[in-house]
């Protein structure tokens, strides 16, 4: 479970597909493990989610690579991964030297290990002598052999997208960034309790309340008060089988920021009628 403070710093329907697949099978059946996504992409856009989680955004125009572990994304039942590519508008700070090429990769990995040391589940490929339009939406769908532990899924209630759910989800980040602006260090953990305990879990990591509550001291004293809520062009969405609810802006990025720099990417579900910060 990584600290509060880092948290901080960061932290499909069926169409033509665009990739080629490629199912190997893992030997035997684990019972515990870090599902990591890894990705590759040139000269073309690269979009990916994990059950509604945005891995990474086709808003860069840039060539990248990358990992993401998404054990905290992992749910009981079948999980879907959505990956799109997307024309890349060319300008002479983007123009790259590698041909439209992109590559995403589903992997079990064990503590200690690389990504690539882990099991391959899935390996999707793409390049310009496929036939299909670019923009067009890719679904894998996959059940996992174990689901990382996690209590979330047994208790956060199923969410519909409404007014009443956007009227609610308002004052209680207000109530939130009012309590962070306090820089009461155990009330702060008292609020974000939940999320730190059942991260620990996903993450195979004892959960600390001393560490826990040491993260969130060096958090206040660097930020201060300087948390701001921006409530203006909210974009709701709804993840893992509508249990989780994100709130971002347009752009995906975290609504609560503070002058230093820092933001706090906000992933809520309700519980026992309540909302709790949960991811």
């Amino acid at each position: 479970m990584k600290p509060f403070l880092l948290l901080l710093f960061f932290s499909f329907y069926p169409l033509l597909p665009i990739f080629s697949e490629v199912k190997p099978v893992p030997p035997g059946s684990p019972k515990e493990g870090y599902f990591i996504i890894t990705y590759k992409n040139y000269s073309v856009n690269l979009e990916i989610d994990v059950n509604g989680y945005s891995v990474r955004n086709g808003f860069s125009n840039e060539d990248s690579s990358g990992q993401a572990d998404v054990n905290y994304w992992i749910i009981p039942g079948t999980n879907e991964i959505n990956i799109r590519l997307s024309e890349r508008k060319s300008s002479k700070k983007n123009k790259s030297s590698f041909p439209k090429e992109a590559e995403v990769k589903l992997i079990l990995g064990q503590k200690g290990q690389f990504p690539d040391e882990g099991v391959l589940l899935h390996h999707f490929q793409w390049d310009e002598t496929n036939s299909a339009k670019l923009g067009e939406w890719q679904k894998i769908s996959f059940e996992p052999a174990f689901i990382p532990p996690s209590q979330l899924w047994q208790e956060a209630e199923t969410l519909t997208l409404n007014s009443e759910l956007e009227t609610s989800v308002l004052p209680f980040l207000k109530d939130f960034t009012k309590l962070l602006n306090t820089k009461d260090a155990n009330q702060i953990l008292k609020a974000t309790e939940y999320r730190a305990k059942d991260t620990s879990e996903v993450r195979y990591y004892p959960y600390n309340e001393a560490d826990e509550l040491k993260s969130i001291q060096g958090m206040t004293k660097a930020i201060g008060s300087t948390w701001k809520l921006n409530p203006k062009q909210w974009k709701l969405k709804l993840l893992c089988k509508n249990q989780i609810l994100e709130v971002a802006d347009q752009k995906g990025e975290p609504v609560i920021t503070s002058k230093k720099g820092a933001a706090i990417p906000i992933y809520l579900s309700r519980i026992g009628g309540k909302w709790v910060i949960v991811r």
